[in-house]
């Protein structure tokens, strides 16, 4: 799965690039419109022949030790023009000389005595204007050598140097502290500036199906504002879709209510030993468990129904089971309840949690063999698991059956479902603060139930 591009990331490489960027042209620019110093690699020659200095046994420097093909006279040779001298400064003497061209050396003697420093000769106009240079080193024992030096104007490998020693010493801290400073600035101003975003995707997140709610626009930026204000008028047809939805289910299932109400009584009417009449109360039947269905979970997605009413949970559990109980007994099956012994308190509606848990307890004396027992669980936090034997899941997800229409259990097709049970379950639970839950059982069967959030326990 490839790696989702971060918007924060890559503004703020940008940003960091443009400062990197900028403040190497602007110290580059500045760099080339001064006079090129050429003392940079006079003075590195200069301290490696400081560091070849022989000293006499009075302490005084006796010469300059170079062998005929050390790198460092190669070095020279590829200064344009140079003519070098290294004094004792104490009496003058000569310790070492080098001559671009031999016999030269009155060039450098005729500044032997100025002060130290880089300076040009001749003036910058003239086209074969020489650079000069001085520098004084000192030993510790006190002894001081001078270093006396002429060369030609620069060539190429003298710029390239320049540029390279402007870089490492005067320039290459300045951007440095430029590129970290620009890039905490640009992470700081990104974040900031991306901040209105973050908080109209908290109020996104925060948006439930039906809600009424939509994105407050009045604090971001010009640029989001547009793609705010488009995502309110899909909220705002999405609303309405969701509305004329369920308005049409609640409608159409009231209105099957009088047909499906009229049938039964004319079945009613009819011989008692004609042999479809059985059968035809039975389809009228699993159609009334349909439309109760659908009234139900119209009324759960409307968001109408009330949640304060104050119930036991075992309590509740409890009759539920007990109206199942001879249903059970007459399919050769038992139900067994294991519950606290203290009441479990909430606030919610009645009329919801019975149907959830009548949907529970229904599913499972409808898959369980006969002979089977159907355990129901009841947990000091307000969870209630019902345990059964029968076929389980198949290759359905069981996240996917709380899904309406979704029907997931193997074995024969079940006439009397329609897929909304479990989807009712879910629904109430989210209704009472919770969650529900499906997973196969170990050995066999499957164990599907729901947590709600009691008095005092924080929601699941």
């Amino acid at each position: 799965m490839s790696r989702r591009s971060s918007l924060v990331r890559v503004l703020t490489l940008r940003f960091a690039l443009v400062a990197v960027l900028g403040a190497s042209v602007a110290t580059l620019s500045y760099a080339l419109l001064k006079p090129v110093e050429l003392e940079y690699e006079l003075d590195d020659v200069g301290r490696e022949i400081a560091e070849r200095v022989v000293m006499r046994e009075d302490g005084r420097p006796a010469k300059i030790l170079l062998e005929p093909d050390s790198p460092l006279l190669s070095r020279l040779g590829e200064i344009n023009a140079l003519h070098l001298k290294v004094y004792d400064k104490a009496d003058g003497r000569v310790l070492f000389a080098f001559d671009h061209e031999r016999g030269n050396s009155s060039s450098v003697d005729a500044i032997s005595s100025w002060p130290p420093g880089f300076f040009v000769l001749g003036g910058i106009t003239t086209p074969q204007h020489e650079y000069g240079f001085i520098d004084e080193l000192a030993f510790d024992n006190g002894a001081v050598i001078r270093i006396v030096a002429r060369r030609g104007p620069p060539q190429a490998r003298d710029y390239l140097y320049w540029m390279a020693a402007e870089l490492t010493i005067e320039l290459g801290p300045l951007i440095a502290t430029v590129a970290l400073v620009g890039t905490a600035l640009a992470v700081f101003t990104v974040r900031r500036g991306l901040a209105p975003l973050a908080a109209i995707s908290r109020q996104a997140a925060a948006l439930e199906p039906g809600s009424a709610r939509r994105l407050d626009d009045r604090e971001v930026p010009e640029e989001i504002q547009p793609l705010v204000e488009a995502m309110n008028r899909a909220l705002d047809r999405l609303q309405d879709a969701f509305a004329q939805q369920q308005r049409f289910t609640a409608v159409a299932a009231h209105e099957l209510r009088t047909p499906l109400a009229a049938l039964r009584a004319r079945l009613d009417g009819l011989p008692p030993d004609l042999v479809e009449r059985e059968a035809l109360f039975a389809t009228i039947e699993r159609m009334g468990r349909l439309v109760d269905q659908l009234l139900a979970v119209a009324r759960l997605e409307s968001g109408q129904l009330s949640t304060d009413e104050l119930l036991d949970l075992r309590e509740l559990v409890r009759a539920v089971i007990a109206e199942r109980v001879p249903a059970a007994l007459r399919a050769g099956k038992e139900l067994a309840l294991e519950a606290p012994d203290r009441p479990l308190m909430l606030r919610g509606n009645r009329d919801a949690l019975e149907r959830a848990v009548g949907n529970l307890v229904d599913n499972a004396l409808r898959f369980s063999p006969p002979g089977g027992t159907v355990e129901i669980r009841l947990g000091e936090e307000g969870t209630l698991e019902v345990r059964d034997r029968g076929p389980g899941f198949g290759e359905v997800d069981p996240a996917e059956l709380f899904r309406p229409f979704v029907r997931g259990r193997n074995g024969p097709p079940d006439p009397h479902g329609a897929g909304l049970g479990l989807a009712i379950v879910h629904d109430v639970a989210q209704l009472h603060g919770g969650q529900a839950f499906a997973r196969p059982r170990p050995g066999g069967g499957a164990v599907v139930g729901f947590r709600v959030a009691l008095l005092g326990e924080p929601a699941a």
